[in-house]
């Protein structure tokens, strides 16, 4: 059965993760909106009882200031409709105050109207009486005025009071937001990165799958999880390396198969060369002598091709390593002798030195490199051309270089010369026999030795082959 995440294609679990993604974001953003809205609410409702408490604020003191001023105009006129009218002005400044007591919520301004209210009767009772205490009556407006200017501060104290909370309100709700959008990112960043590890994943892994394909890494099964038409490209790629599996491994049978087949009579051919260069059973004539030399020089060259075929085979398919301590100084000086000897008419200066005459490898492994680059280094000399081997050992590794002089590499070919059966142009163009195998002998047995090659080569001044193991 397949995993959940395994039912969605790419795009869709892409989307998905998105989505899921900005989910933080989104409930941040819905809980500022609706936080600015309620506090949007909040302040038009206090803006609109400001507006009301200002009102009847304005409407207390002018009431009080006219209620002051009929009173003293009663005292002096002794006219009986100034009392009449300051009985109304008393009954608005009481529908004032009642308005005002349910306005304000604090204690103390609710007495200070009380007060006044009380004031504003005595007055009443004062200005009622034939003869009025006009001490007493001062007095009484004097507190009246008091009275109201303090209720007027009191009031402007409250307004301020709750204006200054609303803004503290709205800084709070700003500030929580801030803070639920601070922890909303990071939440937002981790879904991104959980949402985009898991899609990039399989692709990740198919990317390795087919590098692995291309470096000829075709025993390991590709196994692709994850979004549905990514694992169909994954089955069918590891359809495509059991087949290219299957593919090589009858490549490889052939080429036991024919080249030990070929080794048998190859061998029998270069007896019978020899023999008979040696006049067995009759001595040759001298017109035939160079028709044996052609015949024995083509046998033994095939001869060669045929072992390198198989040492390709062998370290293409992982040979076994058996690290022993490897004289390389005599190794490199027979491998130079062989050379001399199979080109007498070719005058090569050698230089063959390191800081140790031993190092530790594999004798099979090493000898097929330094044959292939000593032999390839020879072809491509001239006469009196010049080839360096060294070597360095050091505490945890060791380094070796080959070098020459001849027609070097052009830059575009320094990458394809290590692929088998590949013929440079220098090669071509000079007609130097070459079966295109040694170079993709060497890579693989450097790697196989946990090593690293890599060439630099300026062409018309020769190659140097540098080493590192």
């Amino acid at each position: 059965m397949k995993p959940l995440f395994g039912r969605f294609t790419l795009l869709q679990q892409w989307l998905g993760a998105t989505f899921l993604a900005i989910i933080p974001l989104l409930v941040a953003v819905s809980y500022a909106s609706l936080a600015l809205q309620a506090q949007t609410r909040g302040q038009r409702e206090m803006v609109k009882e400001m507006e009301l408490l200002a009102g009847h604020t304005s409407e207390l003191s002018d009431t009080a200031r006219q209620l002051v001023r009929t009173a003293r105009q009663s005292v002096l006129l002794r006219d009986s409709s100034f009392v009449a009218l300051y009985k109304q002005k008393r009954q608005s400044l009481a529908n004032t105050i009642d308005m005002l007591a349910q306005s304000l919520p604090d204690v103390d301004n609710r007495e200070r109207l009380m007060t006044i209210l009380s004031i504003a009767d005595e007055i009443e009772a004062q200005i009622g009486q034939p003869a009025p205490d006009s001490r007493r009556l001062a007095e009484l407006l004097q507190s009246l005025v008091s009275q109201g200017e303090a209720l007027v501060k009191g009031i402007n104290d409250h307004r301020r009071s709750v204006l200054s909370e609303a803004e503290r309100a709205f800084n709070r709700i700003v500030d929580q937001v801030f803070l639920i959008a601070m922890l909303a990112l990071p939440g937002t960043f981790l879904l991104m990165a959980i949402g985009t590890y898991m899609v990039s994943r399989p692709i990740w892994r198919l990317s390795q799958a087919i590098r692995a394909l291309g470096r000829h890494q075709w025993e390991k099964p590709i196994e692709i999880t994850g979004p549905s038409d990514l694992t169909a490209l994954g089955d069918n790629l590891e359809w495509m390396r059991q087949q290219v599996n299957a593919s090589d491994r009858q490549k490889t049978a052939f080429i036991q198969h024919v080249t030990h087949e070929l080794k048998t009579p190859l061998a029998a051919i270069i007896e019978a060369s020899s023999l008979l260069g040696d006049g067995v059973p009759a001595t040759p004539l001298p017109a035939q002598r160079p028709i044996l030399a052609i015949l024995d020089a083509n046998a033994r060259n095939l001869q060669a091709l045929i072992q390198q075929l198989l040492n390709y085979n062998a370290v293409s398919h992982g040979l076994v390593t058996q690290y022993q301590p490897v004289n390389i100084q005599a190794l490199c000086h027979q491998i130079m002798t062989h050379l001399q000897s199979a080109n007498p008419g070719k005058n090569i200066h050698w230089v063959v030195q390191g800081n140790c005459e031993q190092v530790t490898s594999d004798p099979r492994l090493l000898d097929m490199i330094l044959r292939n680059l000593l032999g390839n280094a020879a072809q491509f000399c001239s006469d009196d051309g010049r080839i360096e081997v060294r070597w360095h050992q050091q505490t945890d590794h060791w380094t070796l270089s080959v070098s020459d002089n001849g027609p070097g590499i052009e830059p575009d070919e320094l990458e394809a010369i290590f692929t088998p059966f590949y013929k440079g142009r220098s090669g071509r163009r000079d007609r130097v026999p070459k079966n295109g195998i040694g170079l993709a002998i060497v890579k693989e047995a450097v790697q196989l030795l946990a090593g690293v090659i890599r060439v630099e080569s300026t062409p018309g001044q020769g190659a140097t082959f540098m080493l590192r193991f």
